[in-house]
């Protein structure tokens, strides 16, 4: 191992300059690190207690990791079964809604055969009585011709009425 800047160091376990720099203390910082140029360098032991630092860090974040990921499986387990039983909710409720669709489409049916034989019965009872009328009407055409007849052959004689005063005054015959 060689001396490594911040720049690479920090490239090679996956944070940044400033987590870096951050992490250090100022004491740390006059033991581990030297100014070359522009730059500063990290011994081998500061890189060494660097690395450690970052990947204690990890290991904690990598537990939490798992631990929000056992907690999501619980939740989707949860939500699996959740959905599930809305799913079999609602296929009763569907079942529900075709047997009732079903009932009420024979309902319709029978009402509809129901007013078919009532219609028949209606145009039955019509034709009946429009016969009726008729046989009545030939009837009475019969009688008003048959009375007519008798009038021809019998005049009776008119009577006019006569009023009060004209038959008090008029002269008896």
């Amino acid at each position: 191992m060689s001396k490594k800047t911040i720049k690479e160091l920090s490239e090679e376990i996956g944070v940044s300059k400033t987590a870096i720099s951050k992490k250090v203390t100022e004491t740390q910082k006059k033991k581990w690190f030297a100014k070359i140029g522009n730059q500063f360098v990290i011994s081998e032991e500061g890189q060494k207690a660097i690395k450690s630092m970052f990947i204690s860090v990890k290991k904690n974040q990598s537990q939490t990791n798992k631990q929000t990921n056992f907690q999501n499986n619980d939740n989707q387990v949860y939500d699996s079964h959740f959905y599930q039983e809305q799913l079999l909710a609602k296929d009763k409720q569907i079942d529900m809604l075709q047997n009732l669709l079903k009932e009420q489409q024979n309902l319709l049916d029978q009402q509809q055969r129901l007013t078919l034989q009532t219609n028949k019965q209606i145009e039955k009872l019509q034709l009946e009585s429009s016969k009726k009328v008729e046989e009545d009407l030939s009837q009475t055409d019969q009688f008003v011709s048959n009375a007519a007849t008798e009038k021809k052959t019998e005049p009776e004689p008119l009577q006019v009425k006569k009023g009060f005063f004209s038959r008090l005054f008029s002269k008896k015959e």
